[in-house]
């Protein structure tokens, strides 16, 4: 027994231990205010599309730290990056707490995804620095997992008290209590990461030469990438789209269309996260097993029902059966999809090409989020999830018409 104490210690003690501790502290704040953003920018006086044109700003800072991050992660230190930058995003939820209207949080957003996008090159750099080839598969799969179960209750609990005493006030409260959580995490980073790079440093050059050989290295890239993942990732752009012309506008169209209360929205919040955890990791094995292509393709037609289903729904029930349906579908379908992301590309070329499909997703997802806002707000709040599910349709055509199993897997 008290080796098996010992083992545990030593594992929570480790960098993956201290990693999932404290996104899992941090999640327990991030899981109460997430779920309710969008009526918090509405409460604060901001518009519909002021919700998409916040993300749509968000998704164009971070393309630069999403290029460059990993760049300073090795210059600088990883730890250092990772700390650092976990503070500042844990004092920015201050930004949050005690902004006087919804023109603040876009200033709060906009240094929020700069933080995130240069703190997380490091993040999973540890993270990938600090496994082997024997437990990387079970510590990402950790990595999804345990900091979610943290936050399990915070939905529902965060949802009882805006029932009980206003959106704004308990919003206000929840971020306060995010920024004490999360510097609380940010401490434990600080404390007990170790760093990965000898000497706590990698490569040491000039920022404008790095900056020269990071571009010259994505022209090779776009020059050497097979048709074959081109077209995957041109067909995944426009599910990116599609999600993204709906996504910031579910809870928005459930409180105030259906009339479903903050407690009910942070219980079926409570419920998607449940089925995420018990679902996506066999089912991620499952399609490594059996195949890819058998798993994503019946989930792409289940995901425009689920929207049209939400879209129809009178009451909270509606919205619960068509929530949990479009998480079952993701469960079945996502890590597939993933998959074959790695499956077509080139081991030599996965993360200049992840950099760029990261930074056209992050142009795509904003460019929906304002076109989706500008509909909601202008001509019909119901047909941006019709909208949604005839370019889900689309995309599943093009997928079942252009997308096949991987002859050969990238190693």
């Amino acid at each position: 027994m008290p080796e098996a104490h010992a083992g545990r210690w030593k594992f929570i003690r480790s960098n993956i231990g201290v990693l999932l501790l404290s996104s899992g502290l941090w999640n327990i704040g991030a899981s109460m205010t997430f779920p309710f953003y969008a009526l918090y920018v509405l409460e604060l006086g901001g518009r519909y599309i002021d919700i998409g044109l916040i993300f749509a700003l968000g998704a164009v800072i971070r393309i630069v730290p999403s290029l460059f991050g990993g760049y300073l992660a090795d210059a600088l230190g990883r730890k250092k990056m990772l700390y650092s930058l976990s503070f500042l995003l844990a004092m920015n939820q201050l930004f949050f707490a005690y902004a006087p209207d919804y023109r603040y949080i876009y200033v709060a957003f906009a240094l929020d995804s700069l933080f995130a996008g240069l703190r997380d090159p490091a993040f999973l750099s540890i993270m990938a620095d600090s496994t082997t080839p024997d437990n990387r598969a079970l510590s990402m799969a950790l990595r999804r997992v345990v900091p979610s179960l943290f936050g399990l209750l915070s939905p529902y609990a965060i949802g009882l008290f805006i029932d009980a005493r206003g959106i704004l006030p308990v919003m206000r409260l929840a971020y306060i209590f995010t920024f004490v959580i999360a510097t609380l995490a940010s401490f434990l980073r600080y404390r007990y990461i170790e760093e990965t790079l000898e000497n706590g440093k990698g490569v040491d050059k000039d920022p404008r030469n790095a900056a020269r050989e990071i571009l010259s290295d994505f022209v090779a890239t776009f020059r050497d990438l097979p048709i074959q993942l081109w077209t995957f990732l041109l067909i995944d752009f426009v599910f990116t789209f599609a999600w993204a012309v709906a996504e910031p506008y579910f809870v928005t169209y459930a409180k105030e269309e259906v009339g479903v209360l903050a407690s009910q929205w942070g219980a079926a919040t409570m419920m998607v996260m449940i089925a995420r955890i018990v679902l996506m990791p066999p089912l991620a094995r499952a399609s490594d097993k059996h195949g890819r292509m058998k798993f994503i393709l019946p989930t792409m037609f289940l995901w425009p029902v689920s929207f049209v289903l939400f879209a129809v729904a009178r009451g909270y029930p509606g919205i619960l059966v068509a929530r949990l349906l479009i998480t079952v579908a993701s469960c079945i379908g996502d890590p597939a999809w993933e998959a074959v992301f790695y499956d077509y590309s080139p081991k030599e070329h996965r993360g200049r090409f992840s950099a760029i499909a990261s930074v056209s997703w992050s142009l795509i997802w904003g460019a929906g989020t304002v076109v989706g806002g500008a509909i909601y707000q202008g001509y019909s709040k119901a047909f941006v999830f019709y909208l949604s599910a005839g370019l889900l349709v689309v995309g599943a055509l093009l997928a079942v018409l252009k997308v096949r199993e991987p002859e050969k897997r990238e190693e």
